[in-house]
């Protein structure tokens, strides 16, 4: 098969709807680029393998393929299986619970191949209503949990290189950028390999988009390409923790991993003791009768999650 200008991969788990809103919105512009659309299914528990082959089945001459894979292996693993699905230029990750907007695609094509050096680029992402959502940030660093546990903007302000999300307005380079939609050139993969299945579900991206800055390659945001994010439609992770609900344990055991991987056990250890001591100071706002700000139930504990966890109802298809 020849080499495609341009790969989308759309990974489905259990939200087969959304998967195919998503794939309408940029198979015509997938058609005229003359790329590929690889829709890959994660052993989802529900009928989604039937409707996304029935789907790609009624548009015969549409470059489509449809994945199934036997085993829920995460995030990673899953477009994983798309990226290896065929060779391309450059290689697009889309979420299932994303539309892109008309000539997104044509305008991060433009700028990877006007800025050699650029190895990531996503788009400007909204949320349902059409605002602007953060998709640029800062490397997490053990402190940052300290300053986001804080809830207080004192702290923000005062730590502003700790804070994880490069909200609207502020002009610094990202570290790394949203992996709701990221293109990604052939040339980075090729160079650092492929996403981290080591993680489950959450902070590959990071850990990947800061792995290709280690090796010289710059993440932007152009802002002439626009994608709709129906949020965590896929985990409910922002949800449960604004009802203070608890989050998934592959949640934290990912997020061990990434402490683990760029600063050590002791990294991780500092990152709990330094989310621990915010937490404190944020129920501290007590004293000024204003209400903590709520997390996630069970976190204080949660936190110390190994990284070697994998949830063992989700690994493996029912």
């Amino acid at each position: 098969m020849a080499r495609s200008p341009l790969n989308v991969i759309i990974l489905n788990y259990g939200t087969p709807d959304l998967a195919i809103a998503s794939a309408q919105s940029v198979l015509p512009e997938i058609e005229a680029i003359g790329g590929r659309l690889i829709l890959v299914d994660n052993a989802s528990p529900d009928n989604s393998a039937d409707l996304l082959s029935a789907w790609a089945s009624q548009r015969p001459a549409a470059p489509v393929e449809i994945i199934l894979s036997a085993v829920n292996g995460g995030f990673a693993a899953g477009n994983n299986l798309g990226i290896k699905a065929g060779e391309a230029d450059f290689y697009l990750l889309l979420n299932s619970d994303t539309l892109a907007a008309p000539g997104a695609l044509a305008a991060l094509l433009n700028a990877m191949k006007e800025r050699p050096k650029l190895g990531l680029a996503g788009p400007q992402i909204l949320d349902e209503d059409g605002a602007p959502a953060v998709s640029r940030f800062r490397k997490r660093t053990p402190f940052s949990e300290f300053v986001e546990a804080t809830g207080l903007d004192f702290f923000y302000r005062r730590y502003r290189e700790h804070v994880v999300p490069i909200f609207e307005g502020e002009a610094d380079a990202p570290d790394w950028i949203s992996f709701a939609c990221v293109m990604i050139r052939k040339e980075v993969i090729d160079e650092i390999g492929l996403l981290d299945e080591n993680y489950f579900m959450y902070f590959e991206d990071s850990a990947y988009g800061l792995k290709a800055a280690a090796n010289g390659w710059r993440a932007a945001r152009i802002e002439e390409a626009s994608v709709k994010h129906f949020e965590a439609k896929s985990s409910g992770i922002e949800d449960a923790a604004a009802a203070h609900k608890p989050l998934p344990r592959y949640y934290y055991a990912a997020r061990s991993r990434y402490f683990i991987d760029h600063y050590g056990r002791t990294g991780l250890i500092a990152a709990n003791l330094f989310w621990l001591l915010g937490r404190a100071v944020n129920y501290a706002r007590a004293l000024t009768l204003k209400a903590p700000k709520k997390t996630a139930r069970g976190r204080a504990l949660d936190i110390w999650t190994s990284p070697d966890f994998t949830p063992p109802d989700i690994a493996k298809k029912p």
